[in-house]
């Protein structure tokens, strides 16, 4: 390997450290060989490494987030914090093309491939996936959710990637696994996105990874998205304020999705998954789609978290995360007034639109 690039690898390593990333290291794109989303190739041809990094979001909002005390904390910090692995994967992208190499920077989040034609709703495949590098590269290994645990903050980070056409020296994957299998994250999910006792494998590179099996992405959609957030007894919720039943059936998942862009009280929700209050595609949500800066292009006031449970309950040691379990089950459900006033309440009273 010329010493060269091994030079601008820990040039490019202390920039993003500098900025805020908790570490950066390089997988090869032969370390990656895997699934579709794990190919560097569709964003540049060409690619031959990506740089991968992780950006540590806190801890000290969870408890009022899981308790239902305020959501207002985790909307600054996931705004904030989207824009810095932006910029961190920006900064990484000019560095190499002014050592004479062709690179691109990927926005955190929001940007997904074109659904092939014929295949039905429910299954979203990103442009490239943030989570294989990270764990190609050693910067964390997977967790039971399918999140990435990094050392010492748990899944509790937002990743990032900029790929290059320059052979920057690879790092090695991650020998022991940060997992404990306490599997908590099955417990906090409320429309049981992830599955409890099915797993998946994938192979990156030629090593195998195994995590829970995936329900259909729409279970995610709806709760991350912020319309149906209650769980399956009713008696807790995410930040999702719609009064819809448990989605038995994945029939059931399209048919809510319609549903809430019909619904008059789910309008404050629009602006989050990319729709104007008619229900039609926003300007972040075009640009999204065309793949030009992803969840990069939504505003500050378009930005307003309702779960992300998976990620956030694996934020410490295991008594950490049994506590932040508790605290959302016995944290009652979300209710909206038409001023927008947001208050929790209990499942002995009454539980629809305030």
């Amino acid at each position: 390997m010329p010493e060269g690039l091994a030079a601008l690898k820990n040039e490019l390593v202390q920039l993003a450290r500098a900025m805020g990333a908790l570490d950066a290291r390089v997988a090869s794109k032969e370390m990656l060989a895997g699934p579709p989303s794990s190919d560097p190739e569709y964003i540049l041809p060409g690619s031959r490494s990506v740089i991968s990094f992780a950006v540590p979001v806190g801890t000290d909002f969870i408890p009022d987030y899981f308790g239902k005390v305020t959501r207002d904390v985790f909307k600054e910090i996931m705004y904030r914090k989207y824009l810095l692995v932006g910029a961190i994967s920006s900064a990484l992208a000019a560095g190499l093309q002014k050592a004479g190499f062709m690179a691109e920077s990927l926005s955190p989040n929001g940007a997904y491939r074109p659904r092939p034609e014929g295949q039905a709703p429910g299954f979203m495949v990103p442009d490239f996936s943030h989570r294989y590098a990270a764990v190609a590269s050693g910067i964390g290994t997977f967790g039971w959710s399918g999140n990435v645990l990094v050392k010492d903050h748990w899944a509790a980070v937002f990743l990032g990637s900029t790929v290059t056409e320059a052979e920057l020296p690879p790092d090695a994957p991650l020998e022991e696994s940060l997992c404990d299998q306490c599997k908590i994250c099955t417990q906090v999910c409320p429309l049981e996105f992830v599955k409890k006792t099915e797993t998946q494998t994938v192979s990156l590179g030629g090593r195998e990874y195994t995590y829970s099996a995936r329900s259909n992405h729409m279970r995610c959609g709806l709760a991350c998205g912020g319309f149906n957030g209650r769980s399956r007894d009713r008696k807790w919720s995410s930040w999702a304020t719609l009064d819809y039943e448990f989605p038995e059936r994945d029939e059931q998942l399209l048919q809510q999705f319609a549903r809430a862009f019909q619904d008059k009280n789910a309008k404050y929700m629009y602006c989050q998954v990319g729709r104007d209050e008619n229900g039609q595609p926003s300007a972040w949500g075009m640009a999204s789609a065309r793949r030009m800066t992803g969840i990069l292009y939504r505003s500050h006031k378009d930005t307003n978290p309702t779960c992300c449970h998976c990620l956030l309950v694996c934020s410490g040691p295991v008594e950490t995360r049994r506590r932040l379990m508790e605290l959302l089950h016995h944290s009652g459900v979300v209710v909206r007034s038409e001023d927008g006033t947001e208050r929790a309440v209990r499942t002995e009273e009454p539980a629809g639109q305030a």
